[in-house]
């Protein structure tokens, strides 16, 4: 009796797998369930944007994109460009992409002397003094303070740039 038991379920297993291989015959790729077909679909296969400042992403590998930056005009790599909510002069490209969202657009990487309008989203310029300007700076003067060090004098669109020294060195005295 024992191995009566034994043999049945082994049959069933054998069977089920089958069924399951023939069921599957056409199948490319495996998606999970978190893997939407319509998030996939939209998606586009190369980056619609050259930079982005708000990328907006998904927490999964590879990360599902769209870059929120307000335009004036979107680039022609858009399919999908629509008005932004904030402001309805500007425009918001609304294509999705997998993978990396890409390099920054700001001409720096963070300003601890942001000068910006009061408009929404700001126009700011980043007064820093530095050694050396950014690769993304376009134009990068001596500093009328210390004609040694530098400063990118360059003009960006979007929201105040992220400090390049912790708030609690600055509190310290240390800069």
């Amino acid at each position: 009796m024992g191995m009566k038991r034994c043999v049945v379920p082994s049959i069933l297993l054998m069977l089920a797998l089958q069924a399951a291989l023939l069921v599957a015959g056409d199948v490319d790729a495996i998606l999970l369930p978190s893997q939407g077909q319509d998030e996939a679909a939209m998606a586009a296969k190369k980056r619609p944007w050259k930079c982005c400042d708000q990328a907006v992403c998904t927490r999964s590998i590879p990360p599902i994109c769209r870059c929120m930056d307000q335009v004036f005009e979107c680039p022609s790599t858009c399919k999908a460009c629509g008005p932004s909510v904030g402001d309805p002069s500007r425009r918001v490209c609304q294509d999705q992409y997998v993978g990396d969202p890409g390099p920054i657009c700001r001409p720096w990487d963070c300003c601890d002397l942001p000068l910006c309008t009061r408009s929404n989203p700001p126009t700011c310029q980043c007064m820093d003094e530095v050694d050396k300007c950014a690769p993304t700076c376009k134009t990068c003067l001596p500093s009328r303070s210390r004609p040694s060090l530098r400063v990118c004098i360059d003009r960006h669109f979007g929201p105040f740039p992220p400090a390049c020294t912790p708030s609690e060195a600055v509190a310290a005295g240390g800069n």
